[in-house]
């Protein structure tokens, strides 16, 4: 029984991916990362480098008072050659010898067995320590040494009520979407390469015309590399979201916080971010086909064009309230990327988003049929590429 075109579409789209993904190979690496974050996790765990408290000799000059939970200070007149002795023998964890200069601050040395994490902690005890001591005898009192400590305190307003404060969103969301949304062109790049190029110098093409139209060939060859393009997103965001927490929560021994996104913004963000590789995947792989040799081909850089929106957005998102910002965030070829990093950045009314996600579906229906037909040519060309200008006419109108 023939198969119809959705069926047909389906099975190139499967071939495309399972042709590169590998479920043994995909497991085997997620199973390495685990085990080297397990690794890293059992070995913060077990060594012991850290204790509860530290004991520092410390030879001052004159009068000292200086406490803190980490680390326990003891008063010596010992010798520095002897100190040095008793630190080896581990009596202490660090010696500490103080040079009077008249009028300023003393100078401090501090000695260690081995250089060892703590010793920043220490260093900043210290220079706090001293610093209040020697503002103490400036002659200032607790509230003018306190805002001394504390500092002059800033706070920015915009008249445009639409921009988000840092609290709400940051410009690090808006680049971590350029970033991920380029590994999804990257991956789809590459493979898409591959797969095309392969296929037209291998003369495949006849065989599959015989039996699918050029348009089912092309919908199942983006669909599958749409989907090596989301599966590499997903395995950068989760990935970062693993490596944040351990971060976090092993090494700073703190609590695992994601407040810093906004889910509100997320539909819109994965809506833009799938038809964005998808128009992105629909271009590169009409370039593909009119390559004949992957080596020496002058188009081949030409599959480098989906990232240009992404690198416009970067140079304009220090303005998003700008006109360079809004412009690109409602036409069509770069709504994709504009319009996430426009509403992660500032307030846009619904209309905006709605009206750019259609645009950009429209383009993108327009963007598959030209494709097919690039992709009709170009893939039956043997021996010789097609110019820029058939490749233009081709991708308005159907040359048949």
């Amino acid at each position: 029984m023939p198969k119809s075109s959705i069926q047909q579409t389906w099975l190139v789209a499967s071939w495309e991916f399972l042709h590169f993904f590998k479920w043994k190979q995909e497991i085997i690496s997620k199973l390495i990362m685990v085990g080297i974050a397990l690794v890293v996790f059992l070995w913060q765990t077990v060594k012991h480098d850290y204790t509860d408290e530290y004991k520092v000799a410390i030879k001052p000059v004159g009068e000292l008072t200086l406490n803190s939970d980490k680390f326990v200070f003891d008063e010596v007149t010992k010798d520095l050659s002897e100190l040095k002795e008793e630190l080896k023998n581990e009596t202490w964890d660090a010696v500490v010898i103080e040079t009077s200069q008249q009028g300023v601050l003393p100078n401090l040395h501090i000695y260690s067995r081995d250089k060892q994490s703590w010793i920043n902690e220490l260093r900043s005890v210290l220079k706090n320590h001293y610093k209040d001591s020697y503002s103490q005898t400036l002659g200032l009192s607790e509230s003018q040494l306190a805002a001394i400590r504390t500092g002059a305190t800033l706070k920015i307003e915009y008249l445009d009520k639409t921009v988000k404060s840092k609290e709400k969103t940051s410009e690090a969301v808006a680049i971590g979407m350029l970033i991920i949304i380029a590994v999804g062109v990257f991956t789809s790049f590459g493979q898409l390469f591959v797969s095309v190029t392969g296929e037209k110098q291998q003369r495949v093409t006849e065989q599959l015309y015989s039996c699918i139209s050029p348009q089912t060939w092309i919908d199942g060859k983006i669909i599958g590399q749409m989907l090596h393009a989301i599966k590499a997103m997903v395995t950068m965001v989760i990935t970062f979201m693993l490596v944040m927490a351990f971060t976090t929560v092993v090494l700073n021994g703190g609590s695992v916080d994601f407040s810093f996104i906004d889910w509100g913004l997320l539909p819109w963000l994965i809506l833009f971010a799938v038809t964005g590789v998808y128009f992105c995947t629909c271009i590169m792989a009409s370039i593909a086909a009119a390559i004949d040799d992957p080596n020496h081909s002058g188009k081949s850089a030409m599959m480098m064009l989906p990232l240009l929106p992404l690198i416009i957005t970067f140079i304009t998102l220090e303005s998003p309230s700008g006109w360079a910002l809004t412009f690109l965030s409602m036409f069509p070829l770069t709504a994709f990327a504009a319009m996430p990093v426009k509403m992660s950045l500032i307030d846009v009314p619904l209309w905006q988003p709605i009206l750019a996600l259609i645009l950009t579906v429209l383009t993108c229906v327009y963007i598959r049929k030209a494709a097919a037909r690039l992709f009709k040519m170009c893939m039956t060309m043997y021996g010789k590429e097609p110019s820029i200008l058939d490749m233009c006419r081709w991708f308005i109108k159907d040359p048949t």
